[in-house]
């Protein structure tokens, strides 16, 4: 389980995740190729979903 803080930002903004939201959700950080790459111990699923919620 992961809890992370948000801002809500008027507008039309884009979506901004960290590394430890994105982890949560096996999507790995490759930083010398600087890519997000699926996590090999889980290549055919995510172990965590994201779902956002509108207010």
């Amino acid at each position: 389980m992961c809890v992370t803080t948000a801002m809500v930002i008027p507008g039309e903004n884009e979506l901004l995740l960290g590394a430890i939201p994105m982890e949560d959700m096996d999507v790995l950080i490759h930083p010398q190729r600087r890519e997000l790459v699926v996590n090999p111990e889980h290549p055919y699923y995510a172990q965590m979903k994201l779902k956002g919620i509108r207010r």
